[in-house]
């Protein structure tokens, strides 16, 4: 048996756009693979997880955190925050040799909390670098992970053999890019190309908002401005956990942010034309490397 039909049971705690793209991968992939979710809400149904289950998509639903211990791998799929809430909830079930993964854009704070809950050993910390404007398991689709970076960040105590499981799959059940990297590595680039842009989106929309006044900004509202501010319609709950988790690399990279248009802003009140052309140059020069194959479909 091939090392990624070694585990068969995957349990989810929490399943939105990530989780639910994720499930679907497994179900495809792995067409007799049992995916198990965990219910929080115990006396009620939740509404996401009973559509998961008619779909197929999941094999059954508990309520009973215990019920975790028969999973092969768990999956946290909650905002950042929830997700390390957990870990205390989930040790006394986790079942030797189980692997814990999560899929928040935040690594540094999980990390140490597993470390102080003794879960190092079986942690893979992971973030798959897919979305969209939207939220929640009924836009979620196996698609939705196909050749975007899926990172891992596995602690130095976890076995080589689960990290390779990991990446198998990433690889061939998500059909993502493995890239394995370093906690402090993943949440300071991520800070920069994830994190500020949508506090940078989100800030532009207020500001339109604030000056509003008489809706002429929503009726000419167009292109360049949704294209630019469609990140601002997703999940204020999970940015909110995201914020105050990766505080320090957010604030580090919104001050360089702050001194590049304080510079910019001086040299449009200057009349400054080198260096305003110079500013856009720049930024043109290296958005055309990262997107080329959107620079030459424009074409």
């Amino acid at each position: 048996m091939d090392l990624l039909h070694t585990r068969k049971h995957f349990g989810f705690i929490g399943l939105g756009l990530i989780g639910g793209s994720v499930a679907r991968c497994i179900r495809n992939e792995i067409p007799d693979a049992q995916i198990s979710a965990y219910n929080y809400y115990e006396t009620k149904k939740h509404p996401r997880l009973e559509k998961a289950l008619a779909d197929g998509v999941l094999t059954d639903i508990t309520t009973d955190i215990s019920d975790v211990s028969n999973w092969d791998v768990i999956f946290l799929c909650t905002p950042v925050r929830t997700n390390t809430a957990y870990l205390a909830k989930l040790k006394p079930w986790l079942r030797p040799g189980c692997i814990l993964t999560d899929v928040g854009s935040v690594k540094g704070e999980i990390y140490q909390a597993v470390c102080k809950e003794g879960l190092d050993h079986c942690f893979v910390g992971g973030h798959p670098m897919a979305g969209t404007e939207h939220i929640g398991y009924e836009y979620s689709f196996a698609g939705l992970l196909k050749d975007c970076y899926y990172i891992l960040t596995p602690t130095t105590s976890v076995p080589d053999e689960s990290v390779r499981w990991m990446q198998d799959f990433v690889t061939n059940v998500t059909k993502s890019r493995c890239v394995t990297i370093d906690v402090a590595e993943h949440d300071e680039a991520t800070a920069g190309i994830s994190h500020a842009p949508h506090i940078i989106s989100a800030t532009l929309v207020n500001a339109v908002r604030a000056r509003d006044q008489k809706g002429m900004y929503k009726l000419l509202a167009a292109g360049g401005f949704r294209d630019i501010t469609r990140i601002s319609s997703s999940s204020p709950e999970m940015w909110k956990s995201i914020c105050l988790a990766n505080k320090e690399a957010i604030l580090d990279f919104l001050k360089e942010y702050t001194d590049l248009l304080s510079s910019m802003e001086n040299a449009i009140r200057d009349g400054n034309e080198k260096e305003i052309e110079d500013f856009f140059a720049s930024a043109k020069e290296y958005r055309d490397q990262l997107f080329p194959a959107q620079r030459d479909n424009a074409k």
